[in-house]
């Protein structure tokens, strides 16, 4: 009895430490965005910070989140969670974008947003350190 009890646990624990797919472990791509300190002004209280991964041969977002009144420097993630097409998973090379956005809406840059990318685009989904200093004004 206290073998099978035994390997009923340890087949419990295997299956709670594997992800969709039999991946040991979930792939996010995180790190810290800053803002420029000659920018940190132009920020307001309703602004919106979108956090964007999409492929390097460009096509809509593969990922994005999507952050209200954000306080710098902020920690980020992005994981299968953030994917914007069902079905799609959150794998392969990327290229990472901070965009405060004055109007809330996704889309293009407009006037008055400002933008950050990771320096070292395109990256590979599960890389950490992705630091993100937004340093440009629309």
């Amino acid at each position: 009895m206290k073998n099978l009890f035994f390997v009923l646990a340890v087949l419990f624990l295997v299956s709670c430490s594997q992800g969709e797919g039999g991946q040991s472990k979930k792939l996010t791509l995180s790190g810290t965005i800053y803002i420029e300190p000659s920018l940190a002004s132009k920020v307001g209280r309703n602004d919106r910070l979108f956090i964007i991964a999409r492929r390097p041969e460009g096509g809509p977002p593969l990922a994005v989140q999507k952050i209200v009144n954000p306080e710098f420097p902020l920690k980020y993630w992005l994981s299968q969670e953030d994917v914007m097409i069902p079905g799609v998973e959150f794998t392969g090379e990327v290229t990472v974008v901070a965009r405060i956005d004055k109007d809330g809406q996704a889309g293009p840059p407009q006037p008055g947003d400002l933008e950050g990318s990771w320096k070292g685009n395109p990256i590979k989904v599960g890389d950490q350190k992705v630091d993100i200093l937004i340093d440009r004004l629309y």
